[in-house]
């Protein structure tokens, strides 16, 4: 039966098998260049780790209808204007931070076409001027895959005048879409959560 023997000596390792050895010879690929101090390296793999690290500061978020029922139900009809779906606002928000913003909502066009759909996000209050993500897809008739979901995500870079900051996920139809019948229901998920990048 074979025996096996293993030893360190600093960075190499002899195995041992029936007779016949084989030298492994240690990787410095990830050792500092500069230095032979291992104590040396830990600290640089430290700062090195340091610079990726960040942390959640708040968390806000606002949920409808989790458990969907086999019927799918029309909450409300959208129109070509903007409608809220849901709102998070987040308190005493620092200017340079990143706030990471995740929508989700179904949709069902009960309509012999197809429709456009628009999911916006604004930042401050519904205007032109405050709009920070926009998408558009299009929705199958009725009988293809007219029920779909809308999914948003989004990084926001919180400006120098902030202080509470509320942001709308919204809805609405294209404006060739008007006479279409496009409903908006369950479940609806939006969440903000604010990061500081850590020095």
């Amino acid at each position: 039966m074979p025996k096996y023997y293993y030893y360190m000596s600093e960075h190499r390792m002899a195995i041992e098998d029936d007779a016949a050895e084989y030298d492994y010879k240690y990787d410095k690929k990830d050792h500092c260049k500069k230095h032979d101090r291992k104590d040396h390296c830990e600290k640089h793999d430290k700062k090195d780790r340091k610079k990726d690290r960040a942390k959640f500061v708040e968390f806000a978020y606002e949920t409808f209808d989790p458990i969907t029922p086999l019927t799918l139900p029309l909450n409300f009809s959208l129109s070509t204007q903007p409608q809220v779906i849901a709102t998070a606002t987040l308190k005493d928000v620092e200017k340079g931070n990143v706030v990471w913003l995740n929508g989700l909502y179904h949709v069902n066009n009960n309509s012999p076409e197809f429709a456009d759909l628009i999911t916006r996000i604004y930042r401050g209050n519904i205007s032109p001027g405050n709009l920070i993500y926009q998408s558009i897809v299009e929705i199958d008739a009725e009988g293809n895959a007219d029920a779909t979901e809308s999914v948003s995500q989004f990084v926001d870079v919180i400006p120098g005048d902030a202080k509470d900051v509320t942001y709308y996920l919204t809805a609405q139809k294209g404006q060739f879409s008007e006479d279409l019948n496009v409903f908006v229901y369950g479940p609806i998920t939006f969440t903000a959560a604010e990061i500081k990048q850590e020095d």
